[in-house]
């Protein structure tokens, strides 16, 4: 297996595996502190005095190359290179994201004024640019391979992780007969955690098989690659969060809502409401992270490979650094994030939502979200929802989920449908929670 540390390496190891969470739950006029991480705003005139979360957590993961049947996978014996179907381009992608909410809470001061404190653990990794032909021939035993050529072109690759620590603050801006308005900001605290990132440029590789000795088989490069760690792999030490590595971070957000003033609506006052949030605005500064520029032009074997005890080891051995530097300011994965909620009735809604990256994928280090456009019907009371949330993904296409919110317990996931009945899984999502809500009294 040793054979794809250099291959893998030199293209971005590609994980069958986003920034979005929480599909369809978020939504929610009881989603509380969840809603509040992406648009602060929410976090004013809700349906809680108070929201007191025990621990959240969303992990979606979704690619464009290989197509999975998810139940087939459970078994056990699942092999991806052989079971799932695939999709090979010159430039596949695949991202990761998970997000873990631990104890928080948000409180209405009065009817116009909303704080709320929240501890979070995120972490998102995105591939482009990765050649799945490439990535197909890798997989492969030295013996039964065949000679090959391929031009990897510029694949990017960023993992970047971190905690943080957010204060948020809602206002009420304007409420005037049918109209109402209300702003929110959200600042964050942000350690570092374990940021790390592979970028290529002009890319190409050819594998010339020795049938005689297989150890003796060559690998040709050219082009040139950045890599970057910022904690220590080669002696193993574990990685750790940092608050001398930290960084700051911002949220805002409004909503605006069209009400018709029912007092007796059961608290939905609103036919329809708007908002826009721009999320994680700001950066990690990782002062120990070292950056290496290795030209590649030049052969190995598959013994060279064998031998290796790490990556950074093989390259500094085989390879020439052109440079190297310390100290790398990472970008959190700035978002813009829109949502249309229509109320259809006291309990039925419709909503669409959207979440656009504002940081481009292709950027070295640049740690980004893959866009998203969400709709979701909706069965809305205080003690109960149920949700059925249709997303388009760019990596991975369109997939179906549903979720339920039973008092203080949610779960759900923006992809389980198609999980169940699609033999071509591209994504998978699934999310739970549990909080201690206090109710508002309905005005």
């Amino acid at each position: 297996m040793k054979r794809i540390l250099l291959l893998c390496t030199l293209f971005g190891s590609f994980f069958y595996c986003q920034g979005q969470s929480y599909f369809g739950f978020r939504d929610d006029n009881y989603a509380g502190i969840q809603g509040v991480l992406f648009n602060p705003s929410s976090i004013v005139d809700s349906k809680y005095r108070a929201d007191v979360t025990v621990f959240s957590a969303s992990g979606t993961l979704q690619n464009d190359l290989y197509g999975v049947n998810i139940m087939d996978a459970l078994d056990g014996n699942y092999n991806l290179a052989e079971d799932a179907s695939k999709n090979f381009k010159s430039n596949n992608r695949g991202n990761f994201n998970v997000d873990i909410l631990g104890p928080s809470f948000m409180l209405n001061i009065t009817p116009e004024h909303s704080i709320g404190l929240y501890s979070r653990v995120r972490s998102i990794t995105n591939l482009v640019g990765v050649n799945g032909e490439l990535i197909d021939e890798v997989n492969k035993e030295t013996d039964v391979s065949n000679s090959f050529l391929f031009s990897g072109g510029n694949p990017n690759g960023v993992t970047n992780s971190w905690a943080e620590i957010g204060a948020s603050y809602g206002t009420v801006l304007l409420d005037r007969d049918d109209h109402f308005i209300k702003g929110g900001i959200t600042l964050k605290y942000v350690m570092a955690g374990v940021n790390g990132y592979i970028n290529g440029s002009d890319l190409s590789v050819a594998f010339t098989k020795n049938n005689a000795d297989p150890a003796l088989s060559q690998y040709t490069s050219t082009g040139t690659l950045k890599t970057a760690a910022s904690y220590d792999y080669e002696n193993g030490k574990d990685p750790k969060f940092d608050m001398t590595s930290a960084g700051v971070g911002v949220d805002l957000g409004f909503t605006y809502e069209y009400r018709t003033n029912c007092h007796t609506c059961m608290g939905n006052r609103y036919k329809f409401k708007v908002a826009a949030s721009v999320t994680d605005i700001g950066k990690i500064n990782y002062k120990d992270l070292t950056e290496n520029t290795y030209n590649l032009t030049g052969s190995v074997s598959q013994a060279d490979i064998d031998d290796a005890d790490d990556i950074f080891e093989f390259f500094d051995s085989n390879y020439t650094k052109i440079s190297s530097r310390k100290g790398v300011k990472a970008n959190l994965p700035t978002a813009l994030h829109t949502n249309f909620d229509w109320n259809i009735d006291q309990k039925f809604y419709l909503n669409l939502s959207t979440d656009f990256s504002l940081v481009d994928a292709k950027k070295v280090n640049g740690t980004a979200i893959a866009n998203s456009v969400t709709f979701t019907p909706r069965y809305e009371t205080r003690q109960f929802s149920f949700y059925i949330p249709v997303t388009y993904m760019e990596y991975s296409g369109t997939q179906v989920g549903t979720g339920f919110r039973a008092g203080p317990l949610f779960i759900g996931s923006g992809s389980l449908v198609s999980n169940l009945f699609s033999n071509k899984s591209k994504a998978s999502n699934i999310y739970v929670g549990l909080k201690l809500p206090i109710y508002q009294d309905y005005r």
